[in-house]
C-alpha cells in the first residue's frame, strides 16, 4: 500500500505541475495580448498628436519653424515610456521642408521600405531586439504623400519567466510536500495496517482471543472494529459448537450405554425369558432415540450447507396440515394433551409439502415434548394475498423473555428448560429455522414464562415471492 500511495501523490503532483504550467501560460498569453492592446492604443494616440502637429506644419507659410512636429514626439516619448518615437514622410519636398529638422528615424531605417503597419513586428536596432508599431497616415493635402509613424520598446512586452519560475518554484515545493506528506500518511497507515494483519494471522493459527486495535476514528479503526465483532462472532460461534458437540456426544452416550449394557446382559444370559419383550421395547426406543438424533444432524448438516432441493407444488394447504395434526393426535391422546387444529382455507399455495411436513412435525413434537398431561397445543392456520402464516402454540412452561433471541440456537433450549418428556434431538427449532429460510419466509416465537409458547411461521404464497 505505501508503494502505491507514493505513486499516487507523485501521479498527482505531475497533474498539479501540468496544470499549473498550462494555467500559468494561458495566462501569460492573455497578459501578452492585453499588452500589445495597449501598444496599440499607445500607438494611435500618438499617431493622432503627430498628425495634429504636422496639420499646423502643413498649413503654415514657407519658413515656419518644425518644432511643434519635433516636440510632438518628444511629448508621446515621454508620456508613454517608449525607446522610439519617429515620423518620417514619403514627400521628399516635405522632407526638405518645413520637415527637414526632424530627428533621426533608426527604427523606420530598421523596417526598411516594406515596414508593416497596423500591427506589431520584431526588429533590430544597432544589434538591440525592438519591438515596433507602425502607423501609416495618408496627407490628402499633398497627393499621395504618407507620414509614417512608428512607436519602439527595447524590452518584451511581458517577461518570459514573470510568472513561469514563481510557479515552478511553489508547484515544485508542493509537489516535494505532498511526496513527504504522502510517505508519512502511507507510513502510518501501513504500520496500523501491519499490526491489523499480525492480529488476523494469529487469529487464524487459533488464537481467539487476540483482537485488532481500534484506536482513532479513521478507516482502519472501523477496519479494526469490524474484525473484532467477527472475531467475537467466530469466538462465540466455536464455543456454541463446541458445547454442541458436548451435547450431542452426552446424548450418544445414553442410549449406547443403554443398548450396550443390554447387550451385554443378553450375550451373558442374565436376562429371563420373561424380561425379553420389556427389554425389546427398550432396545427399540433407544435405537429410533438414536435414529432421530442422527437423522435430524444429517438434515442440519445439508440445511446449513444449503446441500438439498426444493421441490414446490400446488398443495391444499389447509388439507395436508389437517393431514399432519391427524398423525400426532394418537399420541397427543396417549400424553393426555388436547390438540387442537384452527385451521383455515387458505386456497392452493405453491410449496414443497415435505418441507413444511418437516417444519410443523418439529413444531409439533417440541410442543408435545414440553406441555404437561392436561395441557393443550392448538394448530393454526391463516392466510393473506401473499402469504400464509402457521402457528404452534402450546401451554408449556414457557420461556424467559432474555433467552428468545437465542432459542433458535442449537440445543440451547434444551439445555436451558427441562422438556417434560425427555427424548428427542434438541434440534427442532435450529431446524425449523433453517427450513423457513429455504422456503423465503420468518419464524417468530412468543412467549411468557408461565402461560407458553406460540410459535409463527410465514410463507409467501409462491416460490421466490418473499
Amino acid at each position: 500500500m505505501r508503494r502505491q500511495i507514493l505513486w499516487s501523490a507523485l501521479a498527482v503532483a505531475a497533474l498539479t505541475l501540468m496544470a499549473g504550467l498550462v494555467a500559468g501560460a494561458t495566462i501569460q498569453r492573455q497578459l501578452v495580448q492585453e499588452s500589445e492592446a495597449e501598444l496599440l492604443r499607445q500607438a494611435e494616440a500618438t499617431a493622432n498628436l503627430v498628425q495634429g502637429a504636422l496639420r499646423g506644419v502643413l498649413s503654415a507659410t514657407e519658413g515656419t519653424d518644425p518644432v511643434p512636429v519635433a516636440r510632438a514626439l518628444d511629448i508621446a516619448r515621454s508620456i508613454g515610456g517608449h525607446d522610439y518615437v519617429e515620423a518620417k514622410v514619403t514627400d521628399q519636398a516635405l522632407s526638405r521642408g518645413g520637415l527637414a529638422d526632424l530627428p533621426d528615424t533608426p527604427l523606420l531605417d530598421s523596417l526598411g521600405n516594406n515596414a508593416e503597419v497596423d500591427r506589431i513586428t520584431e526588429t533590430e536596432v544597432d544589434g538591440e531586439p525592438v519591438l515596433a508599431y507602425v502607423r501609416a497616415i495618408p496627407l490628402r493635402q499633398r497627393g499621395e504623400a504618407v507620414l509614417f509613424v512608428a512607436i519602439g520598446r527595447s524590452e518584451p512586452l511581458l517577461a518570459t519567466n514573470i510568472l513561469a519560475r514563481p510557479l515552478l518554484f511553489s508547484l515544485g515545493i508542493g509537489a516535494i510536500l505532498a511526496i513527504v506528506l504522502a510517505n508519512w500518511t502511507a507510513g502510518f497507515l501501513s504500520r496500523r495496517l501491519q499490526r491489523l494483519e499480525a492480529a488476523s494471522r494469529t487469529f487464524a493459527g487459533g488464537d481467539f482471543s487476540v483482537r485488532a486495535p481500534t484506536d482513532g476514528s479513521d478507516d482502519v479503526s472501523r477496519l479494526g472494529s469490524a474484525f473484532n465483532d467477527m472475531a467475537d462472532q467466530l469466538e462465540e460461534s466455536r464455543r456454541r459448537e463446541r458445547d454442541f458437540l458436548m451435547s450431542v456426544g452426552h446424548d450418544l452416550r445414553t442410549p449406547l450405554t443403554t443398548l450396550r449394557g443390554y447387550a451385554e446382559a443378553l450375550d451373558t444370559g442374565q436376562i429371563e425369558e420373561a424380561e425379553l419383550a420389556r427389554v425389546s421395547g427398550v432396545l427399540r426406543r433407544q435405537t429410533d432415540r438414536l435414529s432421530r438424533l442422527i437423522d435430524d444432524l444429517t438434515l442440519l448438516a445439508r440445511l446449513e450447507a444449503r446441500e438439498f432441493t426444493l421441490r414446490p407444488e400446488a398443495v391444499e394447504l389447509a388439507a395436508h396440515l389437517g393431514e399432519l395434526v391427524d398423525g400426532h393426535r394418537v399420541r397427543a391422546e396417549h400424553l393426555h394433551i388436547n390438540l387442537i387444529d384452527e385451521i383455515d382455507e387458505v386456497g392452493t399455495v405453491m410449496i414443497d409439502p415435505d418441507r413444511v411436513g418437516q417444519i410443523m412435525g418439529n413444531l409439533l413434537t417440541n410442543a408435545l415434548r414440553y406441555t404437561p398431561e392436561g395441557g393443550k397445543v392448538t394448530v393454526g392456520l391463516s392466510g393473506t394475498s401473499d402469504q400464509v402464516i402457521l402457528t404452534v402454540a402450546d401451554t408449556g412452561p414457557g420461556i424467559d423473555p432474555e433467552d428468545l433471541p437465542r432459542v433458535f440456537e442449537r440445543l440451547y433450549v434444551a439445555q436451558r428448560y427441562r422438556p417434560v418428556r425427555p427424548e428427542g434431538s434438541g434440534l427442532g427449532l435450529t431446524i425449523v429455522r433453517e427450513l423457513t429460510a429455504a422456503l423465503g419466509g420468518e419464524v417468530t416465537v412468543a412467549s411468557s414464562l408461565g402461560e407458553g409458547t406460540v410459535v409463527t411461521v410465514q410463507l409467501p404464497r409462491a416460490p421466490g415471492s418473499s
